[in-house]
Order: structure tokens, then C-alpha cells, then sequence
């Protein structure tokens, strides 16, 4: 029960990352084109990420949970938060994964 509780903590984590960084993004993008930002799309899976959005994502959590993740990203064949979210807690401390 404790490791799937610290898998929903670290999904929930990818998903507010990904979407602070999608909010950015599109921030900055707004300001300099003019668009609105109601356009901003409903971020899914990792699949609504462009490159760079992807690797800022791995940086902040990399930064979060205190882990090399981006040299260990070609290992990630997942498109979902979940899946994201199980490729970090399977590199987590055990005491931190809950083992």
C-alpha cells in the first residue's frame, strides 16, 4: 500500500511539473505573438510535451526527487504520466519508495 501510494505522489507530481512547464511555455509564447491563453491545450500524456518541454520536465523532477534521470531517459519508452511516474519511483531510494 505505501509503494502505491508513493507512485500517486509522484504521478501527481509529473502531471503538476508538466503542466507548470506547458503553462510557461505557452506563457511566453502568448506575450510574444499575442495569442490567448485560453489556447493552451489540455496536457493528456507526455505526448502534449515538445522536446524541450520534455527535458525541463526531467531536469525538475531529476531536481525534485534528487535522481540522474535525463541520462537514463533512453531506457523510457512510456507516453503516460503513470508510466513516467513508475520508471522514477523504480529509481527511488528504497526507503524513499517505500520498500
Amino acid at each position: 500500500m505505501v509503494v502505491a501510494n508513493v507512485k500517486k505522489e509522484v504521478q501527481d507530481s509529473v502531471e503538476r511539473e508538466a503542466l507548470k512547464i506547458l503553462l510557461f511555455s505557452n506563457e511566453e509564447m502568448a506575450a510574444n505573438e499575442m495569442l490567448d491563453l485560453g489556447d493552451i491545450p489540455e496536457l493528456t500524456d507526455l505526448g502534449g510535451l515538445d522536446s524541450f518541454s520534455y527535458v525541463l520536465l526531467v531536469l525538475a523532477l531529476e531536481d525534485k526527487y534528487g535522481i540522474p534521470l535525463l541520462d537514463e531517459m533512453a531506457a523510457f519508452s512510456g507516453k503516460t504520466f503513470a508510466e513516467l511516474a513508475d520508471f522514477i519511483v523504480e529509481r527511488l531510494p528504497k526507503q524513499e519508495a517505500g520498500s
